[in-house]
Formats: C-alpha cells, sequence, structure tokens
C-alpha cells in the first residue's frame, strides 16, 4: 500500500499527512507519529510505529530565552525525535515522518533530522528549504508555515556554534 499524501524529502525520508490504516512495508521501515493524532500501532501491520508527540502551537516571540523555557519538554522531545530519526536513516531505514497533515510537526523534525545527518554541511536555512520546497500538501500548502519552527531553523547554526557544536558556515547571504 502508498501512502496516499507522503513526498520524499530525502533519499528513504518522506514527510506526510497522518496515514490511514494500512500495511505500508513496501514504501516504509518505519513511520513516526508526532502529532496528536495517535492511531495504534496495530493500524500498520509490518513497520516499526514510534510515537512521538509534541505540540505544535507556540509562538516565537522576541523573548527567545521564555519561549525556550516555556517549551523545554516539547523543544527535547523535538530533538530526541531527530536524532533518533536521523539514526534510522543512517542504518538504511526507510522513514516517514507523520503529523496530522503533514505540515509543520513532521516537517521540522525530517529538517533536524537532515540537519543531524549533515550538522556541518547542511545549515538549518537550507534543511527548511529542501523540506519548504519538497512538501506540499494536497490543498497546496507549503511545510513549515509555523512560524517558531521556521525561525528554530533559520537560527539553528548560530545556536549551535553559540554553544560550540558542530554546524554549518554561515552562507554569503546570512553573513
Amino acid at each position: 500500500m502508498k501512502h496516499p499524501d507522503s513526498h520524499p524529502i530525502a533519499r528513504r525520508l518522506h514527510v506526510g499527512s497522518a496515514p490511514p490504516p494500512g500495511d505500508y512495508s513496501e514504501q516504509f521501515d518505519v513511520i513516526y507519529l508526532v502529532g496528536d493524532y495517535q492511531p495504534p500501532a496495530s493500524d500498520f501491520p509490518n513497520v516499526i510505529v514510534k510515537k512521538r508527540p509534541f505540540d505544535d502551537t507556540h509562538e516565537l516571540n522576541e523573548d527567545r530565552k521564555k519561549f525556550w523555557r516555556e517549551h523545554q519538554k516539547d523543544v527535547a522531545v523535538m530533538a530526541s525525535v531527530a536524532r533518533e530519526m536521523a539514526d534510522d536513516l543512517a542504518r538504511g531505514l526507510r522513514v516517514l515522518s507523520s503529523c496530522r497533515m503533514g505540515r509543520n510537526r513532521s516537517a521540522l523534525v525530517a529538517a533536524l533530522a537532515l540537519k543531524n545527518l549533515f550538522p556541518t554541511e547542511l545549515s538549518g536555512r537550507r534543511a527548511y528549504e529542501i523540506v519548504r520546497s519538497r512538501r506540499v500538501d494536497r490543498v497546496g500548502i507549503r511545510a513549515l508555515a509555523n512560524p517558531a519552527f521556521a525561525r528554530l531553523l533559520m537560527n539553528l547554526d548560530r545556536s549551535l556554534a553559540a554553544r560550540g557544536l558542530p554546524h554549518a558556515p554561515p552562507s554569503s547571504s546570512q553573513r
């Protein structure tokens, strides 16, 4: 069975809306359910189902420290899911990142997983651009429309650099 609303983002990585029940083993090895819609794993026989929900209603205002304090749990889940997804991709597994509509949460963790796979080669901005350009839902809405998630990706390398962690160098347009 093929997922009716998933888009390839990178080799072995798809982003899509919540899949209807069925056997997707010809297309995926792992389905990540990161949205509020959490059907039973038994709805998806022959694939590994990883339930990792987090909230996407955050608004990132100018007080970034307050935002991160208020949403530490969700940020920790986002980072953990992205690392886990990157590990699955590195092991050669075919992954679907899915939330209810396939626009924000699933797209964010897919972009972060790409960033985890290529920390110095791929900027957060470029990961955002890749996912946004390749994931358009059934009604024509592009992924990563959530401004907080877009800003997180745009500023990711600066945040990593400030912490002394591996990051992509700024592009000429970001300097």
